[in-house]
């Protein structure tokens, strides 16, 4: 069943107060990171899971061959 809540004004933004049973369904803890994004016209809010160490080493090897040349010019 959906939840029906009020914005809250902050500055010039807006806050939502999201309620600890609601948080503890999807497994996030109060001054927890996450994702927010608009998918479908609506405004969605995801868990923020960093990437592990394998996908962050591809990563970094990804950029370290795509950009050798300048990194060795760099380095020196």
């Amino acid at each position: 069943m959906p939840f029906v809540k009020k914005l809250s004004r902050l500055g010039n933004s807006s806050g939502l107060i999201l309620d600890r049973p609601l948080l503890q369904q999807v497994d996030i803890e109060p001054d927890s990171e996450v994702e927010v994004s608009v998918e479908n016209n609506a405004i969605v809010i995801h868990p923020h899971r960093y990437a592990s160490d394998g996908n962050a080493r591809a990563a970094g090897r990804k950029v370290i061959r795509g950009r050798r040349r300048l990194l060795e010019r760099l380095s020196k």
